[in-house]
């Protein structure tokens, strides 16, 4: 009688030390949004922890940028357009900060665009052949590099936006890189190109034969040059709160 009545103190003072519903809850679990700048323009992350050692984080980066130069006499109007999203899982090997992860960029929309007006008379160089504007009907060119839509990648990086264990404000930083493939360049022109030799011996660069052929072979080199940027760099720092 008396032992039963002992268990029993036991049993009311274990289940009084255990909030109704806290069982199985990490008291450091959380969620948390954050704001970054970094190479990719501006965006803001949302993390969700899913273990104590793993969370699911997705994003946007946003970013637009506009100049105006002048290359061998040509003005040119040059956009740069940054826009994609990612998700990401975090793994924190031993619990902390320190993060690493698979990320995998989709709606990748970035882009370098650029267009110029060759003036009248000024010589245009393609493949080292020389073609004139025509002072009729100028020379107008357009150029544009795109990437794959979808990039896999990998990060690390410094700060748990899914953890309150070291308070809810956080300073994420963040590098890694995403490969996208080989950039496509892609150009066109429109107006007329005249002989250096003679400048009335003008024709349409669209029936132009030795112009396309010339515009063709000076794509295909700067696209095998552009090889290099089949990986693009992950690079930011942030300001963040887990709630």
């Amino acid at each position: 009688m008396l032992a039963t009545a002992n268990m029993a103190a036991q049993q009311t003072s274990f289940v009084s030390r255990t909030p109704v519903g806290a069982a199985g809850r990490t008291s450091s679990a959380a969620y948390g949004v954050a704001w970054h700048v970094g190479l990719n323009g501006a965006g803001f992350d949302f993390a969700s922890g899913l273990s104590s050692r793993l969370s699911l984080r997705t994003g946007l980066d946003f970013f637009g940028y506009s100049r105006q130069f002048s290359t061998s006499g040509v003005p040119v109007d040059a956009n740069v357009h940054l826009q994609s999203g990612h998700v990401d899982l975090d793994w924190y090997p031993r619990g902390g900060r320190f993060h690493l992860g698979p990320r995998m960029v989709f709606v990748n929309n970035n882009s370098f665009a650029a267009r110029g007006t060759v003036p009248p008379g000024t010589a245009l160089t393609l493949d080292g052949q020389d073609f004139v504007g025509s002072q009729t009907n100028p020379l107008v060119g357009i150029g544009k590099v795109s990437f794959a839509p979808m990039a896999p990648g990998m990060t690390i990086g410094f700060g748990n936006l899914a953890s309150k264990t070291k308070g809810h404000w956080k300073v994420p930083v963040e590098a890694g890189f995403y490969y996208v493939g080989q950039p496509r360049l892609q150009v066109s022109f429109t107006g007329e190109a005249c002989s250096p030799d003679d400048p009335t011996a003008c024709q349409d660069v669209t029936q132009d034969q030795d112009f396309q052929t010339s515009l063709a072979q000076f794509t295909a080199r700067q696209n095998h040059n552009l090889s290099y940027a089949r990986f693009l760099p992950i690079l930011s720092i942030g300001v963040g709160y887990a709630f």
